[in-house]
């Protein structure tokens, strides 16, 4: 009896040896297997350099550009998403939060934001790979002296049709001030920022300013389903919702101070609600100009139009 115990003992130790010795093989595997997705997936950015570009440490006076040029990789997963924050104190603000697609190409873009009032900016550039890797870089930009707050061009009166206006004249090009039709438009799709249009949502009628860009703008505006360029323009919705910014502020803005600091860029979309009278809308355009629509009137059909004023960086 007692070597049949000896013997069982001996077997588990042995299975016990064996048991350890797999262990002590498969765990660098995986730290192996582990180290290999890493170096196949991790995202990488860094920000460029040059006389066009903010380096770190530069004094910029408020209201003048802090101009950032971002270079990313996946590193053999496609980029997905991007986001750009300004911490100030305690205060962390997103300015851009955008979704991407970069391959192996790469991801080569460049970003204008305004310095804000405070002492110490720092600028951080998040990126993240479809593996959920991600790499970030930052910037530090110090407040200059006195104040860089540029002209303004201001358009309007401007009508636009909604979607089912017969003039047509619904597409509008924010930068030029100039409005489009069906026709006229053909040539100059690239330039167009706004399209209004009518509809009830949450049992309320709602006057409304999207983008090309919007995903459910080509509804009311089929003819935009085979345009080659769909720009975005940004809408600060909060701030129309909330009317923060009177009519009269807005008539007496002379420079570009108000377009940048009214523009709350953590609470945006393509798509601005309830565009009703009285109302002001700061937005930022594809081609990162601030400014501001006031709407003067806006009918509540679908045939009808709004009336509006427009103030925009040149």
């Amino acid at each position: 009896m007692g070597k049949f115990i000896s013997l069982n003992l001996i077997k588990l130790q042995g299975l016990f040896r064996a048991l350890h010795f797999c262990k002590l093989m498969i765990v660098p595997l995986i730290f192996l297997a582990c180290n290999q997705e890493e170096e196949i997936s991790r995202a990488s950015v860094i920000l460029k350099t040059g006389v066009v570009y903010t380096a770190s440490g530069t004094e910029v006076s408020p209201g003048g550009k802090i101009n950032i040029g971002v270079l990313a990789s996946g590193a053999g997963a496609a980029l997905t998403y991007i986001r750009i924050e300004r911490i100030a104190g305690q205060d962390t603000i997103v300015q851009l939060d955008r979704g991407i697609y970069a391959g192996s190409e790469g991801y080569d873009a460049d970003f204008s934001f305004p310095k804000g009032l405070a002492d110490k900016e720092l600028w951080r550039v998040l990126v993240m790979n479809a593996e959920r890797d991600t790499a970030s870089a930052a910037l530090l930009v110090r407040k200059g002296e006195g104040v860089d707050y540029g002209p303004i061009k201001h358009f309007g009166p401007i009508s636009v049709g909604m979607q089912n206006a017969s003039s047509a004249n619904s597409y509008l090009d924010l930068e030029s001030g100039v409005v489009y039709n069906s026709t006229t438009v053909s040539g100059n799709e690239a330039n167009i920022d706004l399209l209004p249009y009518f509809y009830f949502t949450s049992g309320l009628p709602s006057p409304t300013l999207t983008c090309p860009g919007y995903t459910s703008a080509v509804g009311y505006y089929p003819l935009m389903s085979n345009w080659p360029v769909k720009n975005t323009t940004l809408f600060d919705y909060y701030t129309s919702d909330n009317m923060l910014v009177p009519p009269a502020l807005f008539d007496a803005a002379v420079n570009d101070s108000l377009l940048v600091t009214a523009y709350n860029p953590s609470k945006v979309s393509g798509n601005c609600k309830y565009a009703y009278s009285g109302r002001v809308i700061p937005f930022k355009t594809q081609s990162g100009k601030y400014g501001m629509i006031k709407i003067i009137n806006a009918d509540e059909f679908e045939e009808g139009a709004i009336l509006l004023e427009i103030k925009i960086q040149p």
